[in-house]
């Protein structure tokens, strides 16, 4: 009796399991993952999910610069070839007719998956399209403006500004009018005092990540405020530019004013230089970067002198911009890297099960998170209030407060068919500006709105607006 008892408590304990790793037998579901560190998830999970559901998943490697490409084509030809595709939300214009939207499954499965987890942020700036679930967020990447605190919490600091400028040391600046004035302020030469010692080297109150390339960035980071209360990228209504008004104007010259108080070369300057002069080196006083310097605080180099106050990063939203009283900040939310099932798709409810088993809340998904060799960026709420991320790195809880803050003021790329074109366009131009090749702001943005028309026309109004109207749906 007792035996048999037994055995019918280990089926009943057993019987789900068997259940579950039989919905789908024999089923393959193949996934398309940009190739590197960020497969690195996919390929833990293939033995789980063949265990846990009878999938076989088969993960396609694809260099970054081929993605699009061999992702379109074969999306295009509905050749079914895929199952789940790894890209950019960037593409979701071109992608839109071949991606399955997951309204229905999030709502059978009681959201299951957790996509009211991802915060409203990255929702709308990768997820949703057209008011419509059509992707998951993988990488949370966004913007954030970090600045010495150790140096602006110095007394004797805070009474010289307050001195110049008659105000207050903002700490941190809520204004791109403020950093000018901090830049300018904190701009010092080898020999000079800073925090009241002796620098070792020339000190810089800002730089930006100047190159050509992705200059574009650092541009939308002062665009959008300028143009509040209410910033667009068009007129929703007819599709004109908005990129030359006359905040678009300001936003620029701002942008060059705080070149006098930039390290020399910072025109060529990439990711590398800036993390590098500002995170290791300790010479650049404020920055705007992706979210590895707030993730890595306690590797901030101290400041360039002898017997430097202990390094303290400071983070917070960009800077905005004052309307009528009130000073309006926004966060940038990258166009970055979401999954979709392909509607061509065979096997889509299991390619669901995939993307549930993947991305769910739970231990497996913060631990994408925390591991520096996948590198992906936090985007869930699970992920900000991780346990786990704060016993493994004391200190990091600053950082996940500051940027979920922060986050509260998301606000989204371009996300319309040629969306590459007209940021390239915007970059070209704004680099040219810089460099001295245009006697004016007003100028180059003029320059720029008359291209973006040009993409229109080619593109089709009609349809870009139609498309720009999902963007904010």
């Amino acid at each position: 009796m007792k035996r048999t008892l037994f055995v019918l408590i280990c089926l009943l304990l057993i019987l789900p399991a068997l259940v579950f790793a039989q919905s789908y037998p024999g089923v393959t579901v193949t996934v398309v993952a940009h190739g590197g560190h960020h497969a690195i998830p996919w390929h833990g999970e293939v033995d789980n999910i063949m265990q846990k559901y009878g999938i076989k998943l088969n993960v396609i490697e694809v260099t970054p610069d081929e993605l699009y490409s061999k992702e379109l084509l074969e999306l295009t030809n509905r050749s079914g070839a895929y199952d789940i595709i790894q890209y950019n939300s960037a593409w979701i214009g071109d992608y839109e007719p071949y991606i399955q939207p997951l309204d229905d499954y999030v709502a059978k499965d009681k959201d299951a998956i957790g996509f009211s987890d991802i915060l409203p942020a990255f929702q709308k700036a990768q997820d949703l399209w057209g008011g419509k679930k059509v992707a998951i967020t993988m990488d949370g990447d966004t913007f954030l403006f970090y600045y010495r605190k150790d140096m602006f919490q110095d007394p004797g600091e805070k009474a010289a500004f307050k001195t110049k400028f008659n105000y207050d040391l903002p700490d941190p600046p809520k204004t791109w009018k403020q950093v000018v004035d901090l830049a300018q302020f904190f701009t010092r030469k080898k020999g000079e005092k800073l925090a009241g010692k002796t620098l070792t080297k020339d000190f810089y109150g800002y730089a930006d990540q100047a190159k050509r390339g992705r200059l574009y960035y650092w541009y939308l980071f002062r665009f959008i405020p300028f143009n509040a209360p209410t910033p667009q990228y068009f007129d929703p209504a007819t599709m004109a530019p908005k990129i030359n008004s006359a905040g678009a104007v300001a936003a620029l010259e701002n942008m060059k004013e705080l070149l006098k108080y930039s390290p020399p070369g910072v025109l060529s300057w990439e990711w590398d230089e800036l993390y590098t002069a500002a995170m290791k080196d300790g010479t650049v006083g404020m920055w705007i970067h992706w979210t590895d310097e707030g993730r890595g605080f306690n590797t901030l180099a101290p400041l360039p002198m002898d017997n430097p106050p202990k390094p303290v990063l400071g983070i917070s939203a960009s800077p905005g911009y004052e309307v009528g009283g009130k000073v309006y900040q926004f966060t940038v939310v990258d166009s970055a890297w979401v999954a979709s099932i392909c509607k061509d798709s065979k096997n889509k409810d299991a390619a669901y099960a995939v993307l549930k088993h993947m991305f769910a809340p739970g231990p497996s998904n913060v631990g994408y998170i925390m591991d520096p060799v996948i590198g992906w960026d936090p985007s869930r709420y699970s992920h900000f209030n991780s346990k786990a991320w704060r016993e493994k790195v004391p200190g990091i809880e600053n950082y996940l407060a500051l940027e979920l803050k922060a986050l509260e003021s998301g606000y989204p790329m371009l996300k319309i068919p040629g969306a590459f074109e007209y940021n390239d366009v915007l970059d070209l131009n704004v680099s040219k500006y810089l460099a001295g090749e245009f006697a004016t702001a007003k100028e180059t943005l003029d320059t720029v709105a008359a291209r973006w028309n040009e993409l229109n026309k080619k593109f089709g109004v009609e349809k870009q607006k139609g498309f720009y109207a999902k963007m904010w749906q």
